[in-house]
């Protein structure tokens, strides 16, 4: 099962966190999870997968 978000580094060498089933930037509370440095973007894409899993009730994936 693919993961639902993912990171993709911008032209200014900030990341930002896509749905990767539609391409598009993820938005959390009305703020864009765009321009980050890679580590944060890489703690929150894993916070973002794992609750995706979990609402879809597919912890043990």
């Amino acid at each position: 099962m693919p993961q639902r978000y993912g990171i993709e580094e911008t032209p200014e060498g900030t990341w930002d966190i896509v749905d990767v089933f539609t391409g598009l930037p993820v938005v959390e509370d009305g703020v864009p999870l765009i321009d980050m440095p890679i580590e944060e973007a890489d703690d929150l894409v894993g916070l973002l997968n794992r609750r995706d899993r979990e609402q879809r009730g597919m912890n043990g994936i």
